[in-house]
């Protein structure tokens, strides 16, 4: 089966998942009066200023990771802020538009632009995930120990119970992950070794394919080493984490009534459930992200039907949206287009698994 195809048949199973999901909540009481002219009213009469907040904190939780992702790139090379800052927006603007295989453009943008391995920039890639896994489940964890949850009915405390569950695996797991590949880096050469042993059956070209990848995979793992660069990695996860959940606040308060209410920790149990519904995401329409916050307004704090659509309606878009516009700007002022990234990604990629040598093209 083609990439093609496999994409066409992820985005249908995706789209039949959100579809049963919808219609299930279309079927709760809650929404019996449901109307979109109260949606649409909610979205036109909203605070001009909390949106303005949202949209400062939106662009600024892509400079934070840009900066993030430097202090991991510096035990590498000592990289470009502008090029680190312009693959956060192209990346996520390609995962916006085109859904997951967009998640590469990043490590396989900076890789062109800053001359590394693009599997030292997957190695960097890993860690940013692991760090936002930890801190998403210790936000949710302490969201709820701070914020008052009565969730509607039993199903809800049930849903909450094993999200709350789901999200303590994720953190032993992300755990058990991290103490894995800090052994990895600080024993690399033994592990290189035994490696080298084991795959011995394989022909020399892949043999030697796998050992320089892995090679690449420990250089971007360097920053477990640097104390300094991972404290600031560390602190930059903090702050980053803070300005996405603010950015869901803020919105929450642009609408007024109900949803303007919510504590910045409610905020905070929403971001978690819209980023469960990130795995059932569609290019450009996005979905589950918005099935996610209306899961925690509507079943964990009783927002009624319409405040809970326009709350995720307007997240969407004021995530969207300002990325995606800075996005096409970059592209047009860099002479790109999203084909062309996705090329890039692709050429990337293939010299990933011939040779992980540096590179010196522009």
């Amino acid at each position: 089966m083609t990439k093609a195809r496999q994409r066409w048949l992820g985005m249908a199973v995706v789209a039949a998942v959100l579809v049963v999901v919808v219609w299930r909540f279309s079927q709760s009481p809650d929404w019996r009066e449901f109307s979109w002219e109260r949606v649409w009213s909610l979205l036109i009469h909203a605070r001009l200023g909390w949106l303005a907040a949202a949209i400062v904190f939106t662009y600024s939780s892509y400079l934070i990771r840009g900066l993030r992702w430097k202090y991991f790139l510096d035990p590498i090379k000592r990289g470009s802020f502008s090029n680190l800052f312009a693959g956060q927006i192209l990346g996520f603007s390609a995962v916006y538009l085109i859904g997951r295989p967009g998640e590469l453009v990043r490590p396989a943008y900076i890789a062109r632009r800053e001359r590394v391995t693009f599997a030292s920039q997957l190695a960097i890639l890993l860690l940013e995930r692991i760090y936002d896994s930890i801190a998403i489940a210790l936000v949710f964890a302490l969201a709820l120990y701070l914020q008052a949850v009565h969730p509607a009915n039993a199903a809800a405390a049930t849903t909450l119970h094993r999200m709350h569950k789901g999200a303590l695996g994720v953190l032993m797991g992300t755990l058990t992950l991290v103490a894995a590949l800090v052994i990895f880096r600080f024993r690399a050469e033994s592990a290189f070794a035994l490696g080298s042993r084991v795959l011995g059956f394989l022909p020399p070209r892949i043999h030697s394919a796998i050992g320089r990848v892995a090679r690449s995979v420990a250089d971007g793992l360097d920053v477990i080493e640097n104390w300094r660069d991972l404290a600031a990695s560390v602190f930059c996860t903090i702050l980053l984490w803070i300005v996405n959940i603010s950015v869901f606040w803020f919105v929450f308060k642009s609408l007024g009534g109900e949803a303007a209410l919510l504590s910045w920790w409610a905020a905070a149990v929403a971001v978690f459930c819209a980023g469960l519904g990130l795995v059932a995401q569609l290019p450009g329409v996005g979905g589950g992200f918005q099935v996610g916050i209306l899961a925690a307004l509507q079943q964990i704090f009783h927002v009624g039907g319409a405040a809970a659509a326009g709350a995720a309606l307007l997240l969407w878009l004021v995530i969207l949206v300002p990325c995606v516009l800075l996005g096409l700007i970059l592209l047009a002022y860099s002479g790109l287009t999203f084909k062309k990234l996705e090329a890039i990604t692709e050429a990337e990629s293939q010299e990933g698994q011939g040779d992980g040598a540096l590179r010196g093209r522009a």
